[in-house]
């Protein structure tokens, strides 16, 4: 009987030994470590530690190592001792693999992964499909961006908004960064855009939406039902005045722009501003507008009267006006700062063919294109001796004045020009001085 319990004791103390020693055995690895993610720059990869025998609990440490291309010659990433590891510029081209230590009470073990795939260069963002904008294209109402469809995994974005004509075009900025855009009064009439500028570590990208539709006014805005109009002479001195004309839909404010346009009506520049204008010499010759602006809390609308008559200038004393529609001036009422300008000439006959006596006629204007009368014009020709000398004539009424110019035997008949020195003159001012003038001119010969 003792020898049968000693017996039992022996195989109880037997078995409890060989099930302590299977409980403590270090670790063993049973399946290798795996990597999951893209190989790809900025991506992240993942470490699974695989599997394991041995006693627990079971620790894992984990080093990353960047390999060549076809996995060899491997080494350790610095500070890349994390289950997660994001790539970057250093693996483009080479291979990733991780190496796993599973330590327990018992002992320690390692084993290594596969090596990745090849790691590809970074992507900067590229637009798959362009923004769009969601709202009512209306004063008032608030308009909201879309990213658009991009590529490259962006991680930031910018919205830039445009104000655009009716057809999209002609585009200038109104709203930064900001995925959102309050319509207002200044926006009625065009259309409006967005640009997305999408970013991540490799660069960015730029997509522009399509234009909104034309943007309404919140409520009707001003709308003209007879245009305005102009009082007054159009005469250099006088003033002018504006009526704003008829208008509906209630305006509340009116805003007026005198503008100075060429003899025909047309290109026109702002001048002034206001319901009157005074005329100056600087309108002399042209013609005038005015622009009206109507407002209201929904918006503005213009309204442009037609021209006046061409400005006339004041005349001066003296001034007789001619049938053609110039001005005549005595010569007596030119003073500096005004000069004399030989302004027409004519031959005739135009070409000199022979030493018969032949005519030149001479007009004299101011520089203010006034025609003047009793100047003094004086001709010789060049080289010398070819045309005896002639005296000074006086311009008539319109300008004019003919000398008769008669050739000397000294002069050729083919093949040659007169020069002529031309000087005008007021009588009793100095030949050189006062509003005299010059030009030197010519007539071939032959």
């Amino acid at each position: 009987m003792v020898r049968y319990v000693a017996l039992i004791a022996a195989a109880v103390l037997l078995s409890g030994a060989g099930a302590q020693g299977a409980r403590n055995a270090a670790p063993a690895n049973t399946s290798l470590p795996t990597i999951s993610g893209t190989p790809k720059e900025g991506e992240t990869l993942t470490a699974a530690s695989g599997s394991w025998s041995g006693s627990t609990p079971i620790s894992f440490a984990y080093r990353w190592q960047r390999c060549r291309s076809d996995g060899g010659k491997c080494s350790n990433i610095s500070n890349a001792t994390n289950q997660a590891y994001k790539l970057v510029r250093d693996d483009v081209g080479r291979t990733i693999r991780v190496s796993v230590t599973a330590t327990n009470g018992d002992g320690s073990a390692n084993a290594v992964s596969a090596a990745t795939g090849v790691v590809a260069r970074g992507e900067s963002p590229k637009n798959t499909s362009p923004p769009t904008i969601a709202g009512a294209a209306k004063a008032g109402q608030t308009l909201t961006a879309t990213n658009g469809s991009w590529s490259g995994n962006p991680t930031s974005f910018r919205y830039d908004w445009f104000r655009c004509n009716t057809s999209g075009s002609d585009c200038n900025g109104v709203g930064g960064n900001r995925a959102t855009y309050g319509l207002d009064r200044d926006d009625v009439g065009s259309t409006i855009r967005v640009r997305v500028r999408a970013a991540n570590a490799f660069g960015s990208d730029t997509a522009t939406s399509a234009p909104t539709a034309v943007v309404a006014p919140a409520g009707p805005i001003p709308a003209n039902t007879s245009l305005p109009t102009i009082a007054g002479t159009a005469k250099d001195g006088q003033t002018l005045v504006a009526s704003v004309g008829g208008w509906a839909n209630g305006p509340t404010r009116f805003d007026l722009t005198w503008r100075r346009c060429d003899a025909n009506g047309n290109d026109c520049d702002g001048v002034a501003k206001g319901s009157s204008y005074r005329l100056s010499s600087a309108d002399v010759g042209h013609r005038v507008r005015i622009v009206v602006e109507a407002a209201n809390q929904f918006g503005a609308a213009k309204a442009t009267s037609a021209p006046t008559a061409v400005v006339a200038g004041a005349l001066p004393g003296g001034a007789i006006r001619l049938p053609s529609g110039r001005v005549s001036l005595p010569v007596s009422q030119i003073a500096p700062r005004q000069r004399l300008v030989i302004s027409g000439v004519v031959f005739v006959p135009r070409r000199v063919s022979s030493r018969n006596a032949f005519v030149g006629r001479f007009r004299v204007t101011d520089t203010r294109g006034y025609v003047i009368r009793d100047a003094l014009v004086y001709a010789i020709g060049l080289p010398y001796g070819w045309i005896r000398p002639a005296g000074e004539a006086i311009t008539g009424t319109d300008g004019w004045a003919q000398i008769t110019l008669v050739p000397t035997r000294a002069m050729p008949l083919r093949h040659a020009a007169v020069v002529f020195f031309l000087r005008a003159r007021k009588p009793g001012d100095s030949l050189l001085a006062g509003v005299s003038t010059r030009r030197l001119v010519q007539v071939r010969i032959g």
